[in-house]
């Protein structure tokens, strides 16, 4: 009898130590930080190297902090089989990508991190960096008088 209650104490200390470390009740407290993922470099499918878009909206995931982006789902099986090839293929592509230098939203010229996560993409070589999604709509209308900014 006692080692029955021995054991249903520590099964119940146990649960509610897990309760208390789960993510949800983490991010309650407080807000959990995760490292920013590298967007993708690439306007081309990382396997195919058809041009993304041109079959529908592409496929997207993160692999190791890296953004990837393949033109369709069934990609995902050559990535798989060949991963280090093109995560390597990433690599070099982000050698030639110009960094954002500024610290301040392109598009609404908020401080970069005031209004939450920051969204980066690459747009031909150039790494943007927006103070939201929202902020893309607006440079998607006229990119070139926003990368005229950059040039400064």
């Amino acid at each position: 009898m006692k080692l029955n209650r021995s054991i249903t104490i520590t099964m119940v200390a146990a649960a509610a130590l897990l309760a208390a470390l789960s993510p949800a009740s983490l991010a309650a407290g407080k807000e959990v930080k995760s490292a920013p993922v590298k967007p993708y470099p690439l306007e081309t499918c990382l396997v195919s190297d058809e041009k993304l878009g041109d079959m529908g909206d592409p496929f997207v995931f993160t692999h190791e902090g890296r953004e990837i982006m393949l033109c369709c789902k069934s990609c995902k099986k050559d990535f798989d089989k060949q991963t280090a090839k093109f995560v390597a293929k990433v690599d070099a592509a982000w050698k030639k990508v110009k960094p954002y230098k500024l610290e301040t939203c392109l598009v609404s010229g908020e401080k970069l991190g005031d209004m939450g996560k920051v969204y980066a993409f690459v747009h031909k070589g150039q790494e943007i960096k927006l103070c939201c999604k929202d902020c893309k709509k607006g440079f998607a209308k006229d990119p070139a008088r926003f990368l005229k900014q950059l040039e400064r």
